[in-house]
């Protein structure tokens, strides 16, 4: 290498680290040096997890996911309405639980976090997918609407008059389509996908903590659609990315490893037996 070549690079350095562009080439350099992912990384490791829920699915579901495929070793709690309320007691009185809510989780190392997304980044940081500082907003907008459009499936699953004619409705005209249209939108195209991976990322170049929040948001309304006992529909039909998508991330060897156990946890829904006498 010449010693006009060096001085040339080291120019561009220099003025680079003067202008606007400086964040940007020291955190390029240090991904290369370091080969870490994501915004802000957890460079220990955050040992076993204990996760704090219910004995179902629910907010915790992508919580699971992202735990399976980064090989954490977790151990559940699983309350029922018997043990929830001693439990929920202790959790605010030690802090665990600030909102009284779950999930919530302590890992070996001593970090007591709750909320779900919270949670799911946390993971994320640790296991290199996290977003990238340039896609935080990005990242932050779709969590955001995930959550709008838990919302409207809360709504109706919680609705005390629920009936199967509004599940019907609501997947097959209803608020599920309409959200499922604005995700769709935003789903990346099959032919962007990664030739090394099964499916596209929602955000950048590499898989992140979003993914995992919009697959269980997509499996969730998908189970939902095929419970068992009741009229199908098929609320993918017309968002053939999502399902790509869906499909794709499903396939992701740990992914489907624990989605074919034993351990995943029964889909189900408040009101299930009221519901099925109306049948």
């Amino acid at each position: 290498m010449s010693k006009a070549w060096i001085v040339a690079v080291l120019l561009v350095v220099a003025a680079a680290l003067y202008s606007r562009r400086r964040s940007d080439l020291l955190l390029q350099l240090h991904r290369v040096v370091t080969g870490e992912r994501g915004c802000a990384p957890i460079r220990d490791n955050v040992g076993n997890v204990t996760l704090h829920y219910f004995a179902g699915r629910g907010r915790a579901e992508s919580i699971r996911l992202i735990l399976e495929e980064t090989e954490t070793p977790y151990i559940e709690t699983g309350f029922t309405k018997d043990t929830w309320p001693a439990a929920k007691a202790e959790g605010v009185k030690s802090g665990l639980y600030p909102f009284g809510l779950v999930p919530a989780i302590l890992t070996q190392r001593g970090d007591e976090i709750a909320d779900s997304q919270a949670i799911l980044r946390f993971i994320g940081r640790a296991n290199k997918m996290d977003c990238e500082c340039e896609n935080t907003t990005t990242c932050d907008v779709i969590a955001r609407s995930t959550e709008d459009f838990r919302k409207q499936l809360s709504t109706l699953v919680y609705d005390p008059d629920y009936t199967p004619e509004k599940r019907v409705e609501y997947l097959s005209t209803g608020k599920a389509k309409l959200w499922m249209g604005y995700f769709e939108k935003l789903t990346p195209a099959p032919e962007t996908k990664p030739v090394d991976d099964s499916h596209a990322y929602f955000v950048g170049d590499h898989i992140t903590w979003i993914d995992f929040l919009v697959f269980d948001l997509v499996d969730t309304h998908v189970a939902l659609a095929h419970l068992d006992g009741f009229e199908s529909v098929d609320i993918l039909a017309d968002f053939p990315k999502l399902r790509a998508f869906h499909s794709g991330f499903s396939q992701r060897p740990r992914v489907a490893a624990y989605l074919n156990s034993d351990r995943r946890r029964p889909y189900s829904i408040p009101y299930l037996d009221k519901l099925k006498s109306k049948e």
